[in-house]
């Protein structure tokens, strides 16, 4: 992070404060714009119940890319400079990834065996499943981590 100019009529702490705080505001606004987008993808368990018109959801975005011009504007104005993106999708990617392995693991009959007894059908079901789960996170980290920095790389 690069020292923001002397003229800046906020001091440091206060200018990290401001950051944050739209910085912070900046990522609600994500959180909405996923819930938008949430019915248009093809989630297997939906959250949010479509109850807004295209026309409802096309205001909210521009009221959130209106929130996004201040949140910038008012950063500008008190010479305060953004953070750069710290973290590349490849890596946010594989750590949801390792995520998912876990998860699976957690499912297979020996973990299972904790919330009661396991039918020898459903433990042969759960293996699979949780193997299924663990073979396509896998295929999908290494085909992240073998074309990460490739700007061509499309899933």
């Amino acid at each position: 992070m690069t020292t923001p100019p002397d003229d800046s009529p906020l001091n440091e702490n206060q200018q990290r404060r401001l950051r944050g705080t739209c910085e912070h505001i900046d990522r609600i606004l994500s959180e909405i714009e996923n819930i938008l987008n949430e019915t248009g993808s093809e989630a297997a368990f939906p959250s949010y119940i479509p109850d807004i018109t295209a026309a409802q959801q096309r205001v909210v975005e521009d009221y959130i890319a209106g929130v996004r011009v201040q949140l910038t504007r008012t950063l500008d104005r008190q010479k305060i400079l953004k953070n750069p993106p710290a973290i590349p999708i490849s890596r946010a990617i594989r750590s949801r990834l390792y995520s998912i392995d876990i998860a699976a693991e957690e499912i297979k009959p020996r973990h299972m065996r904790g919330f009661g007894k396991v039918s020898k059908t459903a433990a042969t079901e759960l293996n699979i499943f949780a193997g299924e789960l663990q073979e396509k996170a896998i295929e999908l980290h290494e085909y992240i981590e073998n074309n990460a920095g490739s700007r061509e790389c499309k899933l």
